[in-house]
């Protein structure tokens, strides 16, 4: 190695080094509200860096193609176990090898559809997400789609329309229905609704990505049940409101598992990442209580206070002059921004004075999607910091000032890291 290469390898090191450790402050000193993000435990972040990241365990647990798994299947039996246990989900078996949320809803179209067979889901624009069969999505080459629609049930306040819903069914003749949404802070009434799908025939993956650490707490609705109320697949991310790593689960109903198996080992993936299932064993653990996150509550208190905090900053937005849409009844609310203000400027406003958030969609929404009518907020991130109630208040207080143009940058700032630094942070 010349001495030139060997210097410049050395540099990219440090600057790696001192970009984490910007990141690491960022993180720590300002006021995450994005609905999608959360702190695990340090020891779920620690199990990400760990000698399990070296182990090649291709297979299922006691059919490996290579030597040396003996350790690597006993890991993944037991998170399957903790997994089933989390969510009481008799009845279902689950794959803890997929890698996060899309790649698991992928691999559920690859195990239930055929060419040519129909996805029904809701429409981005109205709270779904870009793995449910969007107009940009690659699986149009392969699958149909069509949207059921939201209703306006109250002023601003917006539901599925189970009529549309129903009259889709009929005509449209789905093979897969999709529950579970990327922006919708009402509670899903999965039995109602998993149950009027299978009336009609129709398999149902509900996605829980957001809500799953709220069901595994019994404070929602579960699409979990060993007969017709009970979804077909459940899919999930781990880093949302169940405070796990960046990794995902498949459940399936026994009968289906099989498929789902085969489809992403050998059908669609190599290698799992024995490291994510490592940490997220670690967080399962955490929400049953044979561990505890460093602030010793239970994880049915946390997430009783994410919805508390939800609630509080939603009341006091309004309070303050902003339109919800919506009322919460989970982890994040929906805020209508006025019309003669640029989503993406306040969200870049908002990150100057150190909030951190993200512009979204709303139903009926009519601007873009790069600069849409909305805000969308969580408490998750934030409530895992040890914040309350009364945190939640002045938050609320600070982004209706900084939309409104009450207060200055700077002293918005200011008071952003003034409450950032009296918040918890547990990692070094």
């Amino acid at each position: 190695m010349t001495k030139s290469i060997l210097f410049n390898t050395v540099k990219i090191m440090l600057n790696l080094t001192e970009l984490t450790a910007q990141e690491n402050l960022r993180q720590k000193n300002t006021l995450n509200l994005i609905a999608s993000e959360n702190y695990p435990s340090p020891q779920v972040l620690e199990l990400m860096g760990t000698v399990w990241m070296n182990k090649y365990a291709e297979g299922q647990p006691g059919k490996r193609y290579y030597a040396g798994s003996g350790n690597v299947d006993l890991l993944e039996i037991k998170t399957m176990e903790l997994a089933l246990e989390v969510f009481n989900a008799s009845g279902y078996g689950c794959n803890v090898q997929i890698l996060s949320g899309s790649p698991a809803n992928a691999t559920v179209f690859h195990s239930a559809l055929e060419p040519g067979d129909l996805v029904l889901s809701l429409s981005l624009d109205e709270g779904g997400h870009l793995s449910h069969m969007h107009s940009t999505s690659v699986f149009n080459k392969y699958f149909d789609f069509a949207h059921y629609k939201l209703v306006e049930v109250e002023p601003n306040s917006f539901e599925i329309d189970l009529e549309d819903l129903q009259n889709k069914l009929i005509q449209s003749k789905p093979k897969l229905v999709i529950f579970g949404f990327s922006s919708y802070p009402k509670q899903i009434d999965f039995p109602v609704l998993i149950k009027l799908c299978h009336d009609h025939g129709v398999l149902v993956l509900a996605d829980v990505a957001h809500i799953n650490g709220l069901i595994a707490a019994g404070l929602h609705p579960t699409p979990f049940a060993d007969n017709d109320t009970g979804a077909d697949f459940v899919t999930m991310t781990t880093h949302k409101t169940l405070r796990g790593p960046r990794s995902g689960i498949i459940f399936a109903k026994d009968r289906h598992m099989k498929s789902v198996n085969r489809t992403i080992f050998p059908g669609s993936f190599g290698g799992p990442h024995m490291q994510q299932i490592a940490a997220l064993a670690q967080a399962l653990q955490e929400i049953i209580g044979n561990q505890e996150y460093p602030d010793g509550r239970s994880f049915e208190q946390y997430s009783k206070d994410i919805l508390a905090n939800c609630k509080m900053l939603e009341n006091e937005l309004r309070a303050g002059g902003l339109e919800i849409i919506s009322p919460t009844q989970t982890h994040m609310c929906l805020v209508k921004l006025p019309a003669d203000i640029d989503s993406l400027e306040i969200q870049q406003k908002l990150e100057k004075c150190g909030i951190i958030t993200n512009r979204n969609m709303l139903p009926k929404d009519t601007k873009t999607p790069w600069r849409p009518s909305g805000l969308r907020l969580g408490s998750a991130a934030l409530t895992s910091r040890g914040a309350d109630t009364n945190d939640f208040k002045t938050i609320a207080h600070l982004i209706t000032d900084i939309v409104l143009s009450k207060i200055s940058e700077k002293e918005a700032g200011a008071a952003v890291s003034k409450l950032a630094q009296s918040l918890k942070w547990y990692y070094r």
